[in-house]
């Protein structure tokens, strides 16, 4: 090593050093958090094993199976690794904390940025507006966020996933109704549209895309549907008439994208709305009231939906979950009622609301619950095929599992909601799909 090397590096040392006395927060705490045992790192078992650990006993009829493939952690990153950063699950006292408390270690300033993976969508209803900076980082600045951000990570993006959907790029969709949020991640260039106070977006719930890959956004709290262009730039509202919305408090949609058609819950009045993309109401499936409804077109084809609160379009088939009656109804797009079952083998009352649903490529229904920790897997018939997960924070385990998504190549999308995670395993029979295809990028 040359000598002006060595002062090169004593400088820099300094640097860092000042930088580390600048900065009233001890980076050496999470390294230490993780030798004490604070973050389990499984390096005792290999992946394979793990996986036969957490999905015991699972066989779907046919050959078919579940594998374990990676995670979204809470910092949108996509990981394929067995560790598990019990830094980065949730607990339920964060339901009480602010976004910005959550989002980054308490010994962390405000100041301090940990580089985001996501760029935030504003989203402002007018006449309010973002107000820029006035002035942006100097180098020195950058330096000291830069070290900080290698020490901590990165900050955290979502609290509690809920509602999920893939679109034709590979991007997954993730409501975070906790903070008022939908993040979209994966590609180049992964967002968040932000919702809450002084937004277009209040309380998101349902989510889906259609052919172009636009985003529809079920806002419960304002009856209606938002829609955005597929960089997260809103478009327009569905459902708005005046100073009126079509929808008292919708909770659920699915895009048909071969014919266009919207179908949207509307859960306290027990109807399915059938709409076009310009929001045009073709036809109403469920109870009829008329005093209710309003002057709207469209026919009603009278249903027994009861208190429904959850909808998924698979095989050319929308399954309607009736939680009231703890019920699935799978009705063909002509509005007609093709089977009926109850839902066996979940405790406690009725389903009420928080349910994941979604239908494989065979047509299965797997369902998940907050109630418990696993996902069930039906037939069509209403027989039981198979069940996986246990509560916990390991490959394969769950904290309240709230939604979930099968997309076209058939992988299984899981919304660990407590854990802050979305799991993603590979439903497995011959179809010749390759598990790793568009996942996004690993560790």
């Amino acid at each position: 090593m040359k000598p002006c090397s060595v002062g090169r590096f004593l400088r820099c040392l300094l640097m860092v050093s000042i930088f580390f006395s600048a900065v009233p927060i001890s980076l050496s705490q999470p390294f230490a958090a993780r030798s004490a045992g604070n973050v389990a790192v499984s390096t005792s078992r290999p992946l394979r094993e793990q996986q036969r650990r957490a999905l015991a006993g699972l066989g779907l009829c046919c050959g078919s199976g579940i594998d374990y493939i990676g995670l979204y952690s809470s910092d949108g990153k996509f990981r394929t690794t067995t560790r598990v950063d019990r830094e980065y699950l949730r607990s339920e006292n964060l339901r009480s904390v602010s976004t910005d408390a959550w989002s980054r270690p308490s010994e962390v300033p405000s100041f301090i940025d940990l580089h985001p993976r996501e760029r935030v969508e504003p989203n402002y209803e007018p006449p309010a507006h973002a107000v820029n900076p006035v002035k942006g980082h100097s180098l020195l600045a950058m330096l000291r966020d830069n070290l900080v951000t290698l020490a901590y990570g990165r900050e955290r993006l979502f609290l509690g996933p809920h509602h999920i959907t893939v679109d034709s790029r590979g991007r997954i969709l993730i409501v975070d109704p906790d903070i008022h949020a939908v993040h979209v991640l994966g590609g180049d260039k992964p967002f968040r549209i932000e919702g809450g106070p002084q937004r277009r977006l209040r309380m998101p719930n349902g989510i889906a895309v259609d052919a172009d890959d636009n985003i529809y956004i079920v806002d419960a709290e304002r009856g209606l549907v938002l829609v955005y262009d597929p960089d997260g730039r809103f478009l327009r509202y569905i459902g708005k008439r005046g100073d009126e919305s079509l929808f008292h408090y919708p909770t659920a949609i699915a895009i048909d994208r071969g014919s266009g058609r919207l179908f949207v819950l509307d859960t306290p009045r027990h109807l399915l709305f059938v709409l076009d993309l310009e929001g045009n109401v073709l036809e109403r499936i469920g109870r009829a009231r008329p005093h209710a409804i309003g002057k709207v077109s469209g026919e009603t084809v009278l249903m027994d939906l009861d208190y429904p609160t959850e909808m998924v379009l698979g095989n050319n088939e929308l399954v309607v979950v009736d939680s009231s009656n703890s019920r699935i109804n799978v009705i063909d797009l002509q509005g007609n009622l093709v089977v009926q079952f109850r839902i066996p083998g979940i405790p406690g009352p009725p389903v009420i609301d928080d349910v994941g649903l979604g239908v494989d490529r065979a047509g299965n229904i797997y369902i998940s619950t907050v109630c418990d920790s696993h996902v069930r897997i039906f037939g069509r018939d209403g027989s039981l095929l198979g069940s996986f997960g246990r509560t916990g924070a390991e490959i394969g385990e769950f904290n309240s599992p709230a939604g979930l998504w099968i997309d076209e190549k058939n992988r299984l999308y899981v919304a660990d909601t407590n854990n802050g995670r979305v799991q993603v395993f590979q439903v497995s029979r011959d179809f010749g799909v390759d598990r790793n295809q568009g996942v996004g990028a690993t560790e």
